[in-house]
């Protein structure tokens, strides 16, 4: 079975909601002050770029944190970085981000209808809905051009494949988005079937109830199915 680590999200109402993230992502410590993320992602890039330069380390570590403090900013409670090789010997990479927002209804089927009309408004979007053991899932598929700052003539400009899964929690007001995004398009397919794998392990308890358990590899497997 594939190792994993767990995060969670708790909500004012005390509602423990857990998923399980793959090892092959590391963490970029949004949830850690400035000056403790700092020292994390320097661990992270030594860790990653063991083989590599000193500058080419620095160099990875500042851009990790100009990941991590923009995920921090939009209100993530987890951001992570995959960086792993491929078989014809490509370098592939991805992000996620994943938020806990409050939603307007404690009624995930109302609020998953509500959400795939409403992002299905754009055509650029392919939207669909799949169904989870957590309950409804809204997964929408679109591409963007991201922009970062250059020391060129202009942005430097990059385009990005991006799976995004909106999962409303039921009887807990809480909308938790996974969204995950790679500039290695070749890649796709299998990044999306990541997200469904994470999508699958997500479970919630209220306190004194009974901890729910992740499922099985069957269940898993179906979700990744439907994730096309």
């Amino acid at each position: 079975m594939e190792q994993t680590d767990t995060a969670e999200a708790v909500p004012d109402d005390g509602l423990d909601i857990r998923w399980e993230i793959p090892v092959q992502f590391h963490s970029l410590g949004v949830e850690l002050p400035e000056d403790q993320r700092e020292a994390h992602l320097a661990e992270v890039s030594a860790e990653i770029w063991s083989g590599g330069t000193e500058f080419q380390r620095t160099t990875v570590a500042g851009w990790y944190g100009e990941i991590a403090a923009s995920a921090a900013e939009d209100g993530a409670i987890y951001s992570g970085l995959y960086l792993g090789g491929t078989e014809d010997d490509r370098i592939t990479i991805a992000t996620l981000v994943i938020q806990a927002d409050q939603a307007d209804t404690e009624d995930a089927e109302t609020a998953a209808a509500a959400m795939q009309d409403m992002l299905s408004l754009d055509p650029a979007n392919e939207v669909f809905r799949t169904e989870a053991p957590v309950g409804p899932v809204v997964v929408v598929i679109s591409g963007v051009i991201a922009e970062f700052p250059d020391q060129g003539e202009g942005p430097a400009k990059l385009e990005l494949a991006q799976v995004t899964a909106y999962i409303p929690v039921a009887g807990a007001g809480t909308l938790v988005t996974m969204q995950l995004s790679t500039p290695s398009l070749p890649d796709f397919p299998e990044y999306v079937g990541i997200l469904a794998g994470i999508v699958e392990t997500v479970v919630y308890d209220r306190p004194g109830a009974p901890t729910a358990a992740i499922p099985d590899q069957q269940t898993v497997a179906r979700i990744t199915e439907a994730f096309g």
